[in-house]
């Protein structure tokens, strides 16, 4: 059985850097060169634009109404996750039993296996918290649309539609920060099988974000009607 040693320390301060330092890092690269949420971004604009153009929105409600449902579907998975981690800590030394026969793992100590347990907890509390946020969100952004103001170019028009674009803009990239939430945690359960698949399963994770956001076929094709 194994405590909690130097190389789990080490590659679970490496996941954090990978999480926190991704995070800082997409947000300052975004404003530099393409990004799949700077390319969104100037979408939601021309969104906000024509929404306040035009009288009829049942398409834009529709839109909002999908939106929702796909976040909501989302904090729901979360809830139940959340539900499956918490009831896990209760039968731990059973899971322990059949963890450590996994390749690698080398067994585990209750309170390392605890500790490991609580870190999945508490990223998929913070994905919830994301999500139901961006849901609050697209849910000011539908009272936005049952209030915008009779089509025109007045400076009140302009004001509702960047309010709009701000607004909807934020939802989608709270979303998006549960979303990595989710990816990141796929790195975290590697860490039960051993420190070091866990730095090579973070680095992964982190590759494979990078290369999405700034380096995709969708950044390619969402380019392509934008000046």
């Amino acid at each position: 059985m194994t405590d909690f040693t130097w190389s789990d320390a080490l590659s679970l301060a490496f996941f954090v850097a990978c999480w926190v330092g991704f995070d800082q890092f997409s947000t300052r690269k975004a404003k530099q060169s393409p990004s799949i949420i700077g390319t969104l971004r100037v979408y939601r604009t021309l969104w906000a634009n024509r929404l306040c153009r035009r009288d009829n929105h049942a398409a834009d409600v529709t839109i909002l109404t999908n939106l929702l449902r796909y976040v909501f579907f989302f904090a729901t998975t979360t809830v139940f996750i959340l539900a499956g981690l918490v009831a896990l800590l209760g039968t731990t030394d059973k899971v322990i039993e059949v963890v450590s026969r996994l390749p690698f793992s080398g067994g585990f100590v209750v309170w390392v296996w605890e500790v490991k347990v609580v870190m999945l907890i508490y990223i998929f509390v913070y994905a919830f918290f994301k999500f139901t946020w961006s849901a609050w969100q697209f849910n000011a952004t539908s009272i936005l649309v049952g209030g915008t103001p009779a089509p025109g170019d007045s400076p009140e028009t302009a004001r509702h539609a960047e309010a709009v674009s701000r607004l909807v803009a934020l939802a989608g990239e709270s979303f998006n920060y549960g979303i990595r939430a989710y990816y990141f945690s796929m790195a975290a359960l590697s860490w039960f099988l051993h420190p070091w698949i866990f730095v090579v399963c973070s680095a992964w994770v982190t590759l494979v974000l990078y290369r999405r956001e700034f380096h995709s076929p969708t950044l390619d094709a969402l380019l392509v009607g934008v000046d």
